[in-house]
């Protein structure tokens, strides 16, 4: 009898897998939703990964949301770590059972409408009577969003690195701030060799974060791009091994940060005042406010610090997107609700100039040319959003990209017993010739 009842629930589960996708999206669409009853409160639930800091200004901008939308809109907002926010996305959207809108980060998009688990807003913009428009956003990450002609999400922001810098370093030593590549390494070694003091490095350099962000901007600014196609890494390129240098080189060439370096000492050597400078992401701003360092540092951007060359690329920042995105679902959104979820997204980024005070430069051009944007020190100092470029769009970026970031650490962090040697050239394209064998291995695995 309990072989009798497995058999039946394997068939039952084989029907099922099936009548689904891949992934877990079914190939029958979904039925429409009722519209809701005149004067009925229509609620929307909303998942985030956004939490400390973050978290604190989201809950402020749903909160003021809901009051301005009482008796009309109501927003229930669930927020989570990351990892535990993209766990529940995989598991409980194939069941029916995700939000009607989650905030995903740009670069995960194109592997979750490969699975099917994310619907085009295009119907939702179109139906809307909502003032809102592609052209209202940066331009760079808008256009990330659109795959296969049809567009998958409406940004919230755009969050990047820079350089951040202590000032009364550079006063004391009579320095400009740097515009390039030469002056930035110059004046690191200036103030190091000035300070004389072991524990004080002129550009401290973590080997594990946020190395990926630094090599990604390192590989653009020298004519280098993520992928060939949607599926192959290009690292293995001369631009690939330039861009690696450049970061190695702060470590091996210059000697301005031990190799040693762990995530976040680099962080806490330019918060108690033993940097001159520090690459961090623009989401660390308060934090770095808030130290001892708070009165006496600025920020540069990116561009142009990677790469002597005058390319056409060597302003270039890499740069990601929290975005506003629709889960599949096992019912269409009503009219009505498909107006309210558009009406709460136009107003988040509308507003997102709040937003900005988490360290996150918004996406909406609306929001940056509201005064209290133009107002808020240092946000506007990591680059001009013309210059930002997002991740490749691929489906396999977040299973398979990532493994050159590897390499690089070992790169930057040459073992102990050999720290007065360097890779040279071909070693360094051995390696990225091994990185992308290994990507594409892969990608070749996820695509089963």
């Amino acid at each position: 009898m309990k072989k009798f009842l497995l058999t039946i629930l394997m068939v039952m589960f084989m029907t099922m897998l099936v009548g689904c996708s891949r992934f877990g999206g079914t190939d029958v669409d979904p039925e429409p939703e009722p519209e809701p009853e005149e004067g009925e409160v229509i609620p929307i639930t909303f998942w985030n990964p956004l939490t400390g800091a973050d978290g604190v200004v989201m809950r402020q901008l749903v909160n003021s949301f809901n009051n301005e939308f009482d008796g009309e809109i109501s927003v229930t907002e669930t927020y989570v770590n990351e990892v535990n926010h993209y766990q529940n996305i995989d598991l409980l959207v194939p069941m029916g059972r995700g939000p009607d809108i989650a905030i995903m980060h740009s670069h995960r998009i194109p592997g979750y409408i490969d699975k099917e688990l994310l619907v085009s807003i295009d119907d939702y913009m179109d139906n809307s009577e909502v003032d809102i428009s592609t052209d209202d956003y940066v331009s760079s990450v808008m256009n990330s969003l659109i795959v296969d002609d049809e567009t998958y999400g409406i940004p919230f922001d755009l969050h990047t690195v820079g350089i951040y810098y202590n000032t009364d370093l550079l006063e004391k030593y009579n320095l400009e701030v740097p515009t390039n590549r030469t002056e930035l390494i110059q004046a690191a070694i200036t103030v190091q060799n000035g300070e004389n003091n072991p524990s004080f490095y002129g550009f401290p350099l973590s080997t594990a974060w946020p190395s990926k962000w630094i090599y990604t901007t390192a590989l653009f600014q020298n004519g280098g791009s993520e992928v060939l196609d949607d599926e192959t890494p290009a690292y293995n390129t001369e631009a690939g091994v330039e861009a690696m240098k450049a970061v190695a080189d702060i470590i091996h060439e210059y000697n301005l940060s031990p190799n040693t370096m762990s995530v976040d000492q680099d962080l806490f050597a330019f918060q108690q005042g033993n940097a001159l400078f520090h690459i961090q992401g623009s989401w660390m701003l308060n934090a770095i406010i808030d130290s001892s360092v708070g009165n006496s540092f600025d920020v540069i951007p990116m561009s142009s610090m990677f790469t002597d060359e005058d390319t056409d690329t060597k302003d270039e920042i890499y740069a990601r997107s929290h975005t506003f995105v629709f889960p599949s679902t096992q019912k269409t959104p009503s009219i009505a609700k498909q107006e309210a979820m558009m009406t709460f997204i136009k107003w988040m980024g509308d507003h997102s100039y709040e937003w900005a005070t988490a360290g996150q430069i918004p996406a909406s051009n609306i929001a940056r040319s509201n005064q209290n944007y133009i107002d808020l020190p240092y946000i506007h100092n990591f680059g001009n959003t013309d210059n930002f470029r997002m991740s490749a769009q691929t489906p396999y970026y977040q299973e398979a990209f990532g493994v050159v970031y590897a390499y690089l650490t070992q790169v930057m962090s040459i073992a102990p017993s050999n720290v007065d040697s360097q890779y040279t050239d071909q070693e360094i394209m051995n390696l990225l010739n091994d990185a992308v064998d290994e990507a594409r291995l892969l990608v070749a695995a996820t695509k089963g």
